[in-house]
């Protein structure tokens, strides 16, 4: 393998590793430990039916106004791809947000993401842009 592939190898798999630590993250710690550990500082959010939210100060308002016993967002990454650079990248992969009812019933509803990740200058990784939206159960 050619040193340029070699780096951009090395991000695909370093981004697939913190894509799937942020999604364990987000169902053992909750939704809004998960993103703001995961966001940069510039970070865009897009919302699905509301503006987007820019920035980690506006994202950790709004993680803040979710319930402690809310929702459990959970996913998995399909694929992942960077530049030879080695210093971006991106995720797409199916989520699922699970929830109880008053009276404890689960339901569950699905989607798809796509996460932008880009490396910081201490080397980690983090999402400068993520969205996705619902679709039907997966088969």
């Amino acid at each position: 393998m050619n040193p340029a592939a070699a780096v951009r190898q090395k991000a695909i798999d370093e981004i697939r590793e913190a894509d799937q630590n942020f999604s364990i993250m987000s169902e053992k710690q909750g939704m809004a430990k998960a993103f703001t550990t995961y966001a940069s500082d510039d970070v865009i959010k897009l919302n699905d039916g509301t503006a987007p939210t820019i920035g980690f100060d506006s994202l950790r308002a709004q993680m803040s106004r979710l319930p402690a016993n809310g929702p459990v967002l959970t996913w998995q990454v399909l694929k992942a791809d960077a530049a030879t650079s080695g210093d971006l990248g991106y995720t797409f992969g199916q989520w699922m947000l699970t929830k109880k009812d008053d009276a404890g019933k689960r339901s569950a509803q699905y989607g798809v993401y796509v996460t932008v990740w880009k490396r910081q200058r201490n080397g980690q990784w983090r999402f400068v842009v993520d969205g996705g939206n619902s679709t039907p159960e997966p088969k």
